[in-house]
């Protein structure tokens, strides 16, 4: 006997006809569940989805490109969930249960239809019946497994995880529907009797149906058409509660992760005649937001690890990117909802009685304790750019002139002398005397530009950075010149603070300089500006071939343009602080290393790094910013880099070096922080 069976096997017509009928209603709940939050999204900002499609075949797969990739490893290689223990195990268990449950229920009625069509069109039988049927046996068991891993995960309830009463109707519907599943399997098995590799294939089922030995056929059958009843109404009820809970996301994910920017660090740039026809800078209200990021917002699961790798939170400021998203959320959902009938009613004033979006909603002291370290855009499993909604937030307060203190202090300074110190731009190049540290006139031939930076150029501390490199750079004979008091702030703390035209005059006035030298390559110590060079400059014409001082030296020693002595044996052990946005929005980690590596035979590692690294708490403006001693980010980066026991923290950012000074500091430690430049330069004993 071949072995098969019947899609619907002892079910009466009068049942399949109801079943059909349940299936449209079901699919008709879930539709209008998903039209009501389209109808939300569709109130923000437009997004021009048809340019996808504009131009000829190779055009428009280059721009599908980046999107189908992230739904390929993202969505269905669960990239961005792995690496958490139970949690995410848990996840591809039930993701990959579910999936494959689901192609099966598909596959199943695609041989249904097809047998109403032609007999000879059945395929549900022989070889294929019987792999399908052993590998639904086998996943489902995983999605079993994944549910109850996540029961016993939300009886734990960890702090970062959201919590309702729907959670709990979820996971127990899809254990419901998983055992009651197995159970119209046994009961099949039991009336049909398949015999051989036939009832072998659904192993589960084949051991449940022991349960039921004693019933006779008909017994069998009736309990089988109860149960199968049962199971359906289960199905139903879950499809048409979709869009009504958190398995929204289902949903939802995949088309963020497909519409989401995919670049870390990177702005979007607002024109003059935008602000012109709009009348305002920034988002001013939820409406405001273009479609994808209202979009995101329902995305959200809540599942709590942007919050858990927020340095803001971990160190007890008013910011929570989860509650940011959900709050956002909350806000879309009571607001819009209401816009629009009061729209099409005509009523004057429709959104007087709507809830504020700046203060009422989202807080002024949550926008600024954001360090912009895009930690929380980085883990998240759905690409929801929490960072984005607060720097879209952040521009619309600075554009109504709500930001006062130190941080609105160096933005003015910015503006009037071309640095957040306030300083004279003709004490830029002061910190090279002595040196033999050429300028672009009197070095025009140059193949480097060394960008300085504010830091380097009036940071007395980060001024010896800036030595260190210029002496190692001439130990390499490397031709390379500075701007001097031609050069000016980056504009990358402008722009991140949220005075977005404020950066683009800074951006402007380098880029008129870089021209007119006709520089084509970059060298910086500083990531914020490495990151400027390369995301930002090029939205106004800035094209430029950009390095970290760490790949550079990195190059020459592995040129032997730099010398290092073997390090001795039983010199002092290093750890290495992971600059944000050196390592996770631009992903340089293994340069420093390297660089650091010939210098010591000690490299102790933090367990925090890489991309996954914790911020410093300079970063988005911060390091302009008073902050109580209790709050700050550093000491808690400071502790995690003395754990390690090492004598040297090194670093490869001037406002790491700031920061991790002050934390070592705190941690009343003797520890020293220095930045690689200065570690390999003192390694070859360079003459000052």
């Amino acid at each position: 006997m071949i072995p098969t069976r019947e899609t619907f096997g002892n079910i009466p017509p009068a049942s399949i006809l109801l079943f059909y009928l349940l299936t449209i209603i079901s699919l008709a709940i879930f539709a209008h569940g998903v039209w009501r939050r389209f109808k939300l999204w569709r109130q923000g900002v437009s997004i021009d989805v048809e340019h996808l499609f504009r131009g000829g075949f190779k055009q428009v797969c280059a721009r599908l490109k980046p999107g189908l990739l992230r739904l390929w490893t993202d969505a269905l290689g669960q990239q961005r969930v792995r690496g958490r223990g139970l949690a995410s195990l848990a996840h591809i268990w039930l993701f990959a249960g579910f999936m494959m449950l689901f192609l099966g229920t598909t596959m199943l009625e695609v041989d249904n239809i097809a047998s109403w069509i032609s007999k000879s069109l059945h395929f549900h039988q022989g070889t294929y019946y019987v792999i399908y049927e052993f590998t639904l046996d086998a996943f489902g068991l995983l999605f079993l497994a994944g549910c109850v891993m996540f029961v016993w995960r939300r009886t734990r309830r960890p702090p970062s995880l959201g919590h309702n009463a729907a959670d709990w109707y979820v996971l127990i519907s899809f254990l419901a529907i998983g055992i009651t599943g197995y159970l119209v399997e046994a009961l099949r098995i039991v009336w049909q009797q398949p015999e051989g590799i036939g009832a072998k294939c659904s192993f589960v089922g084949l051991w449940m149906a022991h349960w039921f030995s004693g019933l006779t056929e008909a017994g069998a059958r009736s309990t089988h058409l109860v149960v199968w009843w049962v199971h359906s109404l289960l199905v139903f009820l879950f499809i048409a509660t979709i869009p009504y809970t958190r398995l929204m996301h289902i949903i939802l994910g995949p088309l963020n992760l497909f519409f989401a920017p995919a670049v870390l660090g990177r702005m979007k740039p607002i024109t003059m005649e935008e602000v012109e026809q709009t009348e305002r800078i920034g988002v001013a209200a939820i409406e405001h937001y273009d479609q994808q990021q209202l979009l995101s917002l329902d995305a959200c699961m809540e599942c709590g690890r942007c919050e858990e790798a927020c340095p803001a939170f971990a160190s007890g400021k008013p910011l929570s990117p989860k509650r940011v998203v959900q709050d956002l959320k909350g806000l879309m959902t009571a607001n819009l909802s209401l816009v629009a009938p009061a729209a099409a009613a005509g009523a004057p004033g429709a959104k007087s009685f709507l809830r504020a979006l700046h203060d009422e909603t989202i807080l002024a002291e949550t926008l600024w304790a954001c360090t912009a370290c895009s930690a929380c855009v980085q883990v998240c499993p759905v690409r929801i750019d929490q960072l984005t909604l607060i720097t879209d937030l952040r521009r619309n307060r600075v554009g109504e002139g709500a930001l006062s203190g130190t941080a609105a202090t160096a933005l003015r300074r910015m503006q009037a002398s071309g640095n957040p110190w306030g300083l004279p731009p003709t004490e830029r190049g002061n910190w090279a005397e002595g040196l033999r540290a050429p300028t672009v006139r009197e070095n025009p031939n140059f193949e480097w530009l060394y960008w300085i930076g504010c830091a380097g150029a009036y940071d007395r501390r980060a001024q010896r950075v800036a030595r260190a490199m210029v002496k190692l750079l001439n130990h390499a004979q490397v031709n390379f010149a500075i701007l001097g008091r031609e050069e000016k702030c980056t504009g990358d703390s402008a722009r991140r603070l949220g005075e977005e035209f404020l950066f683009q005059e800074l951006a402007q006035a380098n880029i008129a300089t870089l021209t007119k030298y006709k520089v084509r390559k970059i060298l910086t110590h500083c990531p914020h500006g490495l990151n400027a060079f390369l995301k930002d400059y090029p939205q106004f014409g800035g094209h430029y071939e950009v390095v970290h001082h760490s790949q550079l030296l990195e190059q020459l020693i592995a040129a032997g343009r730099l010398k290092v002595p073997a390090a001795a044996s039983g010199a002092d052990a290093i750890t290495y602080h992971d600059p944000c946005y050196l390592a996770r929005v631009n992903r340089i980690h293994d340069a420093p290393r390297s660089v650091l590596s010939a210098s010591t035979k000690d490299l102790r590692e933090m367990g925090r790094r890489r991309e996954k690294t914790f911020c410093c708490g300079a970063g988005g403006g911060r390091i302009w910013m008073e902050e109580d001693p209790k709050q700050r980010v550093s000491t808690l980066r400071a502790r995690e880099a003395l754990g390690t026991g090492a004598k040297t923290v090194a670093v490869s950012c001037p406002f790491c070096l700031t920061m991790m000074t002050d934390g070592i500091a705190a941690q009343s430690s003797t520890t020293r922080v220095l930045d690689i430049a200065e570690i390999l330069a003192d390694k070859l004993s360079l003459p000052d």
